[in-house]
C-alpha cells in the first residue's frame, strides 16, 4: 500500500489526533503516503441539544463508518469514548498508539480546586457522570449543558461566570490548553470516561494490510486497558446516556480496573476495582460488570 486515506471528524482536536496518526504511520512506513478526510457527523451537526437527549449510538462515528464501509477512507481515527463498543459487521477496533493523560480536569477562573466551589455552584458539563461524582462531593451543585470546542467552552466559562467546568485533561493537552487546568481529578476517585484519553483507530476487517498498517503503531498496554473498560462498559449496555465510568492501568504485569455506575441523581452508585492478567482484558471486564449486576447495578442504572 503507498497511499492511506484516514477519515476524521472535522474538529481542531479530532484533526490534531488524525495528524498525529498519520505522522506515526508515515514514520513507521517510509513508503506510505498518508492523507486525512474530515467527514461531518450527526453529533457535529446538532449543536444545541445535550447529546444524551439526541439518542442513538454513533453520533460521532457513523458517517465516518459509512464512508470506511463504502472504501472512501480505509481507517477512520475517533477518540476511542466515542467509539461504540458494538460496531457495524465488518469493522473492527484495529488497536491505539500510547494513551494520554486518562484523567478530567476542573478548570476554573475562580477556584484552584473543586472542593473550594461553593455548596450552590454552578458547574458546566452535558456528562452524566461527571454530574454524578460531583453530586457524591457536593450534592447542592448546580449543573449547566456544555458544548462546543475547547475555545467555545472556556469562552463560555469566562462570559458566563460559572465556578467552573470538567473537561478531558487529555484535550486540553493535546491543544495546548492545559494552563487552565485548575485541577486534575484523582481517577481513583472521579473514575474517568470509558477509554477517555486513548484515539481509537477502525479499519475494515477485510483489509489486513491496513491492520498490520495499525499494529505497527499500536500500544500494548494501552489496548488491553481499554479493551477491559469496553467490556464491562458492553455488559452494563452503557454509553453517554448513563452515568457510567471505567480506569483500566497495568501495574506489576497485572491489569487492574475500576468500574463506576450511578443514577442520574448521584444519590445510587457503585464502584468497584478488579484485578488479573493482562491476557484477560476482555474477560475481566465482563466480570467486573457481572459483579455490577449482581449488586443491583442494571436497576441503578433503570433509575
Amino acid at each position: 500500500m503507498k497511499t492511506l486515506t484516514i477519515g476524521s471528524r472535522g474538529s481542531q482536536l479530532a484533526l490534531w489526533q488524525a495528524n498525529y496518526i498519520r505522522d506515526l504511520l508515515q514514520k513507521k512506513n517510509d513508503n506510505l503516503t498518508v492523507e486525512i478526510k474530515p467527514i461531518k457527523t450527526r453529533g457535529d451537526k446538532i449543536r444545541n441539544v445535550p447529546l444524551p437527549k439526541i439518542g442513538g449510538k454513533g453520533l460521532f462515528t457513523k458517517e465516518i463508518e459509512d464512508a470506511l464501509l463504502a472504501d472512501e477512507i480505509q481507517c477512520a481515527v475517533h477518540s476511542l469514548k466515542d467509539l461504540p463498543t458494538n460496531l457495524p459487521e465488518g469493522l473492527v477496533f484495529a488497536g491505539s498508539p500510547e494513551r494520554a493523560d486518562p484523567r478530567d480536569a476542573f478548570v476554573s477562573f475562580k477556584w484552584r480546586r473543586l472542593a473550594d466551589v461553593p455548596d450552590d455552584g454552578v458547574i458546566a458539563t452535558g456528562s452524566y457522570r461527571r454530574q454524578a461524582l460531583i453530586r457524591l462531593q457536593k450534592p447542592n451543585v448546580k449543573f449547566v449543558e456544555l458544548r462546543g470546542n475547547i475555545d467555545t467552552r472556556l469562552r463560555k466559562l469566562r462570559e458566563a461566570g460559572w465556578d467552573g467546568i470538567i473537561l478531558a485533561a487529555a484535550a486540553l493537552e493535546r491543544l495546548g490548553e492545559q494552563k487552565h487546568i485548575a485541577e486534575y481529578l484523582n481517577p481513583e476517585s472521579f473514575i474517568p470516561s470509558v477509554s477517555q484519553g486513548a484515539i481509537g483507530i477502525e479499519v475494515n476487517s477485510e483489509r489486513t494490510d491496513v491492520l498490520e498498517l495499525v499494529q505497527s503503531i499500536s500500544d500494548y498496554v494501552t489496548v488491553q486497558a481499554v479493551l477491559a473498560e469496553r467490556a464491562f462498559m458492553r455488559r452494563l449496555e452503557g454509553g453517554c446516556s448513563i452515568p457510567l465510568g471505567a480506569w483500566g492501568r497495568i501495574r506489576d504485569d497485572r491489569l487492574i480496573l475500576t468500574g463506576f455506575i450511578s443514577d442520574l441523581k448521584g444519590s445510587e452508585s457503585l464502584c468497584r476495582t478488579l484485578t488479573g492478567s493482562p491476557e484477560r482484558a476482555e474477560e475481566l471486564g465482563t466480570e467486573l460488570a457481572d459483579q455490577f449486576i449482581a449488586l443491583g447495578g442494571k436497576e441503578i442504572l433503570n433509575r
